[in-house]
């Protein structure tokens, strides 16, 4: 199981997350699931930390029961609250649909 907890600050806005684990969902190389995640994880922390260029503290290990984690630094970019709002609702929707991850905030 995947679990993302997604970080809200006390305005509600979602300003990082950290996420671990493995779908389950089939084989390694054929799991849609984890491939799924992984590809809207990458695009997410890549384009909010090289285009974007917001402030934050990341820290990613594929080989570490696919952890990774992302705090935005204030003043937070509306554009890297964005790009941290759409991931999330992306994760809700493959929960939705398949399972084998569990999405939740906290603040």
């Amino acid at each position: 199981m995947i679990t993302a907890v997604f970080k809200l600050n006390e305005e509600k806005q979602l300003i990082g997350f950290s996420m671990e684990g493995h779908a389950g969902y089939a084989d390694s190389g054929e799991d849609i699931i984890c491939a799924g995640v992984s590809s809207a994880l990458m695009l997410t922390v890549n384009t909010i930390t090289d285009f974007i260029g917001a402030e934050t503290e990341v820290d990613v290990d594929p080989d570490n029961e696919g952890f990774a984690r992302l705090t935005l630094s204030p003043p937070y970019d509306p554009m890297a609250l964005i790009m941290i709002k759409s991931f999330y609702e992306h994760l809700r929707i493959l929960e939705e649909q398949y399972g084998h991850i569990k999405v939740h905030t906290e603040a």
